[in-house]
């Protein structure tokens, strides 16, 4: 047996899948298979159970699994520990978002790149549903997500923390009547015109708002947050936002966009933060960003509880 081999089942494992394990690690489904047999040879019994719905583990591989996994992670660490001692930390940092977190974003990544010149940042913008998928099928270490209404099958392999809790508001033109409020109620917002990020928790959210007091006016929605935020900007219409995403954005900080806190409904409040998967070494790179990325975001928002 050797390491490549426990590479070969770790991706397996994960994935359910011969051949998506094989695309993942960039070896022939040929090889895995042969690899694989080989090792279940040595053993004296099945590591896999193989179907047409996919590849599970057998019970007793399951236990060989778990110890293959804690190898692996042993190994990773070692490395490190080779790195840190040349002051030579590098590797790669794979992180799936939604839209909104980028509102801080940049900052971090340029004071991470500084300290870290050698770890390479891989970014890609998502729903928080898509950012589960990423990080459950090995396309992301780091996720940034809602905490709110989340599908506990697809979380029970993740590790999820809390960075912050922003409110949301209400997002209008200065020239509109809205700017000159200290905060809104739904009730004052029915009347006016809205545009809404097309997203599955801007989606619920305006879903639930309209449930509880009645159908809005909604011209369009897009996941083009600038397309919105100029309509917002022209006096064209309002919209509801998680304040964080906002309040360092040119439009807001100039004038032409106004923060109204939304008040008498809930959540007033939503919950960010980040995950990653329990089975997957967190690397030293994976935790230094984070902890950037953290310190970012809590200096950012204004509303943090």
């Amino acid at each position: 047996m050797n390491i490549e081999q426990f590479e070969y089942i770790d991706a397996i494992s994960r994935t359910g899948s011969i051949s998506l394990a094989a695309e993942q690690i960039h070896v022939s489904q040929a090889a895995i298979s042969k690899s694989i047999s080989k090792l279940e040879q040595e053993l004296g019994f099945k590591l896999f159970t193989r179907s047409r719905t996919g590849t599970e583990a057998t019970p007793r591989g399951s236990i060989i699994i778990e110890k293959i996994r804690s190898i692996l992670s042993t190994i990773e660490e070692i490395r490190e520990e080779a790195q840190i001692e040349k002051q030579l930390i590098d590797g790669e940092v794979r992180l799936s978002i939604g839209p909104n977190f980028m509102a801080v974003l940049t900052q971090s990544i340029i004071s991470f790149k500084k300290a870290y010149p050698n770890v390479d940042l891989s970014i890609v913008s998502r729903s928080t549903e898509e950012v589960i998928q990423d990080l459950n099928e090995d396309r992301a270490d780091l996720g940034l997500i809602y905490i709110h209404n989340l599908n506990k099958n697809h979380m029970k392999d993740l590790t999820i923390n809390k960075i912050l809790d922003s409110r949301i508001v209400v997002c209008a033109g200065r020239g509109t009547t809205l700017a000159s409020r200290k905060s809104v109620s739904p009730q004052d917002l029915l009347s006016h015109t809205f545009v809404n990020i097309d997203g599955v928790f801007s989606n619920w959210y305006l879903e639930d708002f309209t449930n509880k007091y009645g159908p809005v006016n909604l011209i369009f929605k897009s996941n083009n947050i600038e397309l919105l935020k100029r309509t917002i900007a022209q006096g064209a219409a309002i919209g509801m936002f998680i304040e964080y995403s906002m309040v360092n954005d040119p439009l807001i900080q100039n004038g032409d966009i106004v923060i109204i806190p939304l008040i008498n409904h809930e959540p007033l409040h939503i919950s960010l933060g980040w995950a990653r998967t329990n089975y997957k070494h967190f690397s030293i790179a994976q935790r230094e960003f984070l902890k950037y990325l953290i310190h970012e975001y809590q200096n950012t928002n204004p509303s943090s509880v």
